[in-house]
């Protein structure tokens, strides 16, 4: 059985779940960007676009994270990003889920909490990777389509930093529950805003400042390539 619990002893009610880093032990962010150059689907003009809008937006970039332009796919057609994407994310299903993740999901899940995959990369990518799981919940990062085309922005909120604690509580309220009754898992310095208001937080193979915290306020710590318990 899973050693997650609350405090109490008892199963929590929602796992919050992190993609790139803490199921996935790469990001698929990178991976599939340079897939899509690789497949030429994106050219130099789409890269200039893409580098540019970090230098002309810095303060963005500090606020939102480096993941938050998705300029690259301005002026693409739905159809073949979706279709990488898909390939994409059966490629790192096949050889990059992070053992410790994948099983906590499926004991949780078991033990009657619902999982939620919660991430700022491509919904496409992170809801070919939960089905394949068995997991109905994911919020992640929707493309803007306009026309046909990509904007090159998204629509609606990006579950990143403190917006993925705002959305996670959001989610607990339509379920009649709190993050005080709920686990969650990440790996990164962004993650500790859902992490320390949630009653079960888990650091997986955490950046440095992650892992600091983590061990300064005895939270769950796993470590490895297969992630185990620290």
């Amino acid at each position: 059985m899973s050693r997650l619990r609350l405090r109490d002893g008892t199963v929590p009610d929602l796992y919050f779940v992190d993609l790139d880093g803490t199921l996935l032990s790469r990001s698929s962010e990178k991976f599939f960007l340079v897939r899509l150059f690789r497949r030429r689907i994106l050219g130099p003009g789409h890269l200039i676009k893409f580098l540019g809008g970090y230098l002309l937006h810095p303060v963005t970039t500090v606020r939102e994270g480096k993941g938050w332009n998705r300029g690259y796919l301005e002026n693409i057609a739905p159809r073949s990003v979706r279709e990488e994407a898909v390939a994409c994310a059966e490629i790192l299903l096949e050889g990059s889920l992070r053992t410790w993740t994948r099983t906590s999901i499926e004991e949780l899940g078991s033990a009657g909490c619902v999982p939620v995959i919660m991430s700022a990369s491509l919904c496409y990518i992170t809801e070919r990777i939960a089905s394949d799981l068995g997991v109905e919940d994911v919020c992640a990062s929707r493309p803007e389509i306009s026309s046909g085309r990509f904007t090159g922005r998204l629509t609606g909120p990006r579950p990143w930093g403190r917006e993925k604690r705002r959305l996670a509580e959001e989610i607990c309220s339509e379920r009649g529950t709190s993050l005080g009754r709920c686990a969650a898992a990440g790996d990164s310095w962004a993650d500790r805003f859902i992490l320390q208001d949630c009653g079960c937080p888990v650091a997986v193979c955490p950046d440095r400042r992650l892992g600091l915290m983590a061990r300064e306020r005895g939270w769950t710590v796993v470590e490895g390539r297969h992630a185990r318990w620290a």
